[in-house]
This record gives structure tokens, sequence and C-alpha cells, in this order.
């Protein structure tokens, strides 16, 4: 009896795993699709991460550009952007003129994010043919 309820019990938990890992699975889908139709950051919620007066924030918006930039460099958006950016700019230098193109432009705070920050490195850092 004890071999049997053993093997009822590991299929059991078997199938519990399998559950979870489906379960699971599935909010990872559901979580990766959600940014084919909306965006998480839009630039109201970043210019807030880049104006604060903390620098886990700051720290926060200059990884996010930085990631927008790396996705133009990598290939990702170099179709719809063309940036070069000189040696030696850093990252808070960029934060800086994104918060200015985001005030001078104060109609574009509900646009996605990532257009925001590789309109501001486009503007500030055209390439020169």
């Amino acid at each position: 009896i004890q071999a049997v309820l053993l093997s009822i019990f590991k299929m059991l938990f078997s199938i519990l795993i399998k559950l979870i890992v489906l379960i699971y699975l599935t909010s990872i889908g559901s979580f990766l699709s959600a940014g084919s139709t909306k965006y998480f950051y839009n630039g109201t919620k970043l210019y807030n991460l880049c104006r604060a007066e903390n620098s886990i924030d700051e720290a926060l918006c200059e990884g996010y550009i930085l990631g927008v930039q790396d996705a133009i460099y990598s290939g990702h958006l170099s179709e719809h952007f063309s940036v070069c950016l000189p040696e030696g700019v850093e990252p808070d230098q960029i934060r800086l003129q994104l918060i200015r193109f985001i005030e001078k432009n104060p109609d574009i705070m509900n646009f996605a994010a990532e257009g925001l920050v590789a309109k501001t490195l486009e503007t500030s850092y055209a390439c020169k043919n």
C-alpha cells in the first residue's frame, strides 16, 4: 500500500509541477505580448523619473535611456532613428537633454517613452553626412 500511495503522490506532485510551470509560462506570455499593444513608460512617467531628486530614480531613467540607445545601435530601431553619439557623452547629459526636450514639447508627454528618448538622441546627436 505504501508503494501505491508513494506512486500516486509522485504522479500528483508531477502534475502539480507541470501545472505551475504552465501557469508561469502563460503569465510570461501575457506579459511579453503586452508590449506589442501598449507601452509601460510614457513620457510623463519617464520625465518624473528623470527629474527626481534621488539617485535611484535618476539611475532608472539613465538605464532606460541607455536601453533605447542600445536598441538603436543594435539595429532594432535603426530603421527609424539615426544617432551618432560622440565618445565621452555621459548618461546624465542625455538625461538632462531628455528633460529639456520634453519640457519644450509638453504635448508629447503621453507618447511612448521609447520614442521620446530616441527622438531626443536623434535631435541632439544627428549623424553628419
